[in-house]
């Protein structure tokens, strides 16, 4: 650390003179103050199932989207009640109403008021019997007044009958304990599956495939930091899922202790007398703190920590690094040997729970050579200004002023990793022209902060419409075209639907400088944005006249060409294998290699062949600061910022700054409005991927175990929760004159008023769940013929032929085999 030696007899006045300066630099212009971000004030709820304290929420100040708040589920009592226990944190809580909507938000079930309890007491909700076997579960909102605040709080309730919720936790509860005691070692093996699936190098994330001696945490003998936190994230008649959240400290060979945050998930089944554990996952977090003992002299020690978990980057003469750990964002400077925390919503003492809610991701937008950073914090946010808000904070740090300005604040009434995916496509801050880039819900805005002006760069982008660079500050996407200067008028004509086909150009944008340039289509054809490679442009060209399908029955447009463009919109390099009659359908980015999937032609139809490998010419600059692995005896696998010139200082000074306190923060409404359904996973009790098309939603949930739910909160797929047999009550059916054996199909389930999905990707024994759902499915077992799939035994699939009219009965495996040939193309039904 740098030592400073200052005579007593001049402090006062250096002090006085920095702090004169210092007001000067940050208040010139402004009427701004640096404040700091204070400690979290809204009240926590949590509710007491079986005994046991359970699903902590934490407060919106705002209506949140009923449809985007199924984060926990709660069962109700026998008769109906909840208990409900409130942290007021000091808050003066005067009125306590409550209000119980359908999945989808658009029936109100029941309301009603409670009374609000004496210091200690609990709360005791009067719900009522209001759930069934037709409606088993809704949405219960909880309203409080606090400090004449109004605050909600969200989760789904569940009907009590037939659940086994209690039973599982206590299982997961004791599971945990016997984990981390080191206690019942032959009972924890019992239930472990140990196997390749899992890695037993690390203890970064430990499975049921781990052997018992990870799962046990090995020699790192953890301490428990705080309290256990648990939350119920499924529970039906078959199965509960439960996740554990909580700290704890170890010690390494060392000596050195280091603090971790840790999730725990359960997928537990009860079922007469005895416990099958379905599912285990442990997932454990190093938290950078900037202590000594997290440095060495190759660089900056992670520890245990997820590689996905770590983003950095450097100035350009690799000085300066900023990096973003466990939602904490710091930036390290090597000349000055100062490290800086520059954001984090954790308090320091780390003991309000509030603060070390973990709905939220910080990510860096920008660093100059000098260290000023531009950032983004998505979701909930814990403390400040916006308290109690779900959306996206746009912030700068300056490293003269050592503060953070909030830019601007894009609030969104949906859950943080909703909320994350539809404004985390694409957000970008020029400090220098105080311009903001958003792409939400399909659209592209362009944002002058300076002036509050907001300008439609685009409207109704699909993700196959528009690629952005790893760094964020390269985008391009399609436009209609039909321009002179191929900008504002392409612009204009994309955002208001004007002349021009669409993909007859593309816009590619350097966010960076503000330097735009057009790619024109030729007479008949498309051009289609596929990505950034090293800074050049990748993108291809297709005609209509190539347009076919899939021997699947699926529409493609496969590109004839694959054109490299650099930043001065010179062609670098182009590549067609249409001599061959195969063509591009699309490309896989990797570092400094293309990867292009092909098809071969034959006729109209498009057979998958051989892919092409293709390395960029210009190379990839060398970088001397990349994260490593290293491993030692008790840790194991662990993560290290390494410089290749080491470092010279292991114990940097910190320094925290302030935040700079404006009396009217910008928040910006973004006026788009919603690009349509979604599909939304959950696994290992989070949302994990959103889709578009079901059928990927289900492949995804299926590798997790998890569940696919629509954007109207119906169930779309659940992995194990089916009958193993189950028939509906469809009736044979034939096609009519000069109809299809599919639009026969399609005609025939009108009767049953539910929503279509498409399925296709999905195995035979994946659709059967929906149905038992209570729909049929159309099935193709060849491009031409579709049949409907009406029930099915442990051995057999029964299902309507349109063409002769008559119910079959086919083995499972003797139908699996025909639909698999016809490409898995499967069309479902849910209401």
């Amino acid at each position: 650390m740098k030592k400073r030696i200052i005579k007593a007899g001049v402090l006062i006045a250096v002090f006085i003179a920095a702090l004169v300066i210092s007001s000067l630099v940050i208040n010139s212009g402004t009427e701004d103050e640096i404040v700091d971000m204070g400690a979290p004030t809204l009240p926590r709820i949590s509710f007491t199932v079986d005994g046991t304290e359970v699903n902590p929420l934490f407060g919106y100040v705002q209506d949140m989207d009923i449809t985007a708040m199924r984060d926990t589920i709660t069962p109700l009592g026998a008769d109906g009640s909840l208990t409900m226990n409130i942290e007021d944190d000091g808050n003066d809580i005067s009125d306590i109403r409550y209000e119980v909507y359908s999945l989808d938000g658009e029936d109100m079930y029941a309301d009603g008021e409670a009374d609000v309890p004496d210091e200690g007491e609990q709360v005791s909700l009067s719900i009522g019997n209001i759930l069934s076997d037709e409606v088993r579960e809704a949405v219960l909102k909880v309203i409080l007044t606090a400090d004449d605040e109004t605050v909600s709080y969200y989760t789904r309730i569940a009907a009590p009958s037939d659940l086994t919720t209690g039973k599982c936790l206590e299982y997961a509860m004791d599971f945990h304990d016997k984990a981390i005691n080191k206690e019942g070692t032959e009972d924890l093996e019992s239930h472990l599956e140990p196997g390749d699936e899992s890695d037993n190098t690390t203890y970064q994330t430990v499975n049921i495939h781990s052997d018992v001696t990870h799962v046990q945490w090995g020699d790192l003998s953890p301490e428990i930091v705080g309290d256990v936190e648990w939350s119920i994230k499924e529970s039906n008649t078959v199965y509960t899922s439960i996740l554990a959240k909580y700290q704890v400290s170890c010690q390494d060979e060392n000596g050195d202790t280091a603090l971790y945050n840790v999730k725990e998930f359960f997928r537990v089944r009860f079922l007469v007398d005895t416990i099958y554990l379905l599912d285990y996952n442990r997932d454990m977090e190093q938290i950078f703190q900037g202590t000594a003992s997290e440095f060495d002299d190759n660089g900056i020690l992670f520890g245990i920590t997820s590689q996905d978990d770590v983003q950095y980057e450097t100035n350009s003469d690799e000085t300066i690094v900023a990096f973003v750990q466990e939602r904490n964002l710091w930036l390290y400077n090597g000349e000055e040997d100062e490290l800086t925390e520059v954001f984090s919503f954790s308090d320091q003492e780390g003991r309000d729970m509030r603060s070390k809610n973990d709905q939220h991701a910080v990510r860096i937008i920008s660093m100059d050579n000098d260290g000023n950073l531009a950032f983004a914090v998505y979701g909930y946010m814990n403390r400040g200004y916006h308290e109690g808000e779900v959306g996206v904070g746009i912030y700068y740090f300056s490293v003269d002023t050592n503060a953070i300005e909030e830019k601007a604040f894009i609030p969104s009434t949906k859950s943080y990793a909703i909320a994350a995916d539809e404004l985390g496509k694409m957000v970008y801050y020029n400090h220098d022209q105080s311009m903001l880039y958003v792409l939400a819900d399909g659209t592209l805005y362009q944002i002058d902060l300076d002036n509050d002006k907001q300008t439609t760069l685009a409207k109704g982008l699909t993700e196959e419409q528009y690629a952005v660079s790893d760094d964020g500050h390269l985008m391009a996407y399609q436009t209609t075209g039909g321009t002179e200067d191929g900008k504002e008028d392409t612009k204009k004509n994309n955002a208001d639907g004007g002349a021009g086909t669409a993909g007859s150009a593309i816009c590619v944008m350097n966010l960076k400088s503000g330097d735009t340039y057009t790619i024109d289509a030729g007479e008949g054809e498309t051009v289609r944005p596929l990505g950034f490679i090293n800074g050049d442009f990748v993108f291809g060209k297709a005609r209509s006249s190539d347009e076919g399908t899939t021997v699947a029955g699926e529409e493609v447009s496969p590109m004839y060409e694959i054109e490299i463009r650099n930043s001065d919109n010179k062609t670098e390099a182009q590549y067609s294998f249409e001599d061959q009659n195969i063509y591009t359908t699309d490309i896989l980015i990797e570092e400094n290699l293309l990867t292009l999937n092909r098809v071969v032609k034959e006729g109209k139809t498009y057979n998958s062949t051989s892919q092409e490998y293709i390395t960029n010419n210009q190379e990839r600059e060398e970088s001397s600061v990349t994260l490593e692995k290293y491993s030692t005896d008790v840790k194991e696998t662990q993560l290290r910022l390494t410089f290749a010139d080491g470092i010279g200082n292991t114990e940097p000074e910190l320094i925290k700054p302030g935040q700079i306190a404006s009396k009217e923060p910008l928040t910006v409404t973004l006026s788009g409005s919603d690009s349509g359904e979604k599909f939304y996973v959950y696994g290992m009790g989070e949302l994990v991927a959103i889709y578009d098309k079901a059928g990927y939603a289900i492949q995804r949930a299926n590798e997790l175990s998890g569940v696919v739910i629509s954007s109207n909160q119906e169930y779309v797929w659940e992995r194990g929760n089916r009958d193993l047999v189950y028939s509906t009550d469809a009736a044979a059916f034939s096609k009519e004159s000069g109809e299809t054996s599919l639009a026969a199909c399609e005609r025939y389930m009108e009767r049953y008023e539910a929503h279509q999905v498409d399925l296709t990707g999905c195995t035979l024994d994946q659709v059967l769940y929906v149905i038992n759902r209570g729909c049929p499915v159309i099935a193709l077992v060849d491009s031409n013929h579709a049949v409907l799939l009406t029930g099915y035994t442990m051995t057999d699939i029964t299902y309507i032929d349109p063409d002769d009219g008559k119910s079959h009965t086919a083995g499972i495996s003797a139908l699996e085999k025909q639909t698999e040939s016809s490409g898995n193309v499967f069309i479902g039904y849910i209401k």
